[in-house]
């Protein structure tokens, strides 16, 4: 066995779980269909988790944004991306921020000064 997988978990046999639709994986700055109005984004992570799922529902014209991604450059730009792309230039109408961890709410502020939309989170809001 290769070096590094010795000790890797064997799957499990008889396991019932969710049946999870097959989907591409988005880039950032893309967005993947996984529900009428509901979008899936994931944004990268410079550690050991990497990556944070970021979601666009519609609302009307515009789109309601669950959790943000990290604070970075990178992050920022792939949004940037993602609003003139997928998100097809429409407004951001509210944001929701589901935890405090920053790679959920690190570009809370951002995107609420950008936007000009309402941020809530469990126990706060701006």
């Amino acid at each position: 066995m290769p070096d590094g997988q010795a000790n890797a978990p064997e799957p499990r046999k008889g396991a019932a779980g969710p049946d999870y639709p097959a989907l591409d994986i988005p880039a950032p700055g893309e967005a993947v269909q996984v529900a009428e109005g509901v979008l899936w984004l994931r944004f990268s992570l410079p550690m050991a988790l990497d990556h944070v799922n970021v979601w666009a529902i519609r609302d009307g014209e515009g789109w309601v944004i669950v959790d943000t991604g990290l604070g970075l450059p990178d992050t920022i730009d792939a949004w940037e991306t993602a609003l003139a792309g997928p998100l097809e230039g429409r407004p951001v109408t509210r944001l929701i921020c589901t935890h405090m961890h920053p790679d959920h709410i690190g570009l809370a502020g951002w995107l609420c000064e950008r936007s000009g939309a309402p941020c809530s989170c469990r126990g706060w809001s701006m």
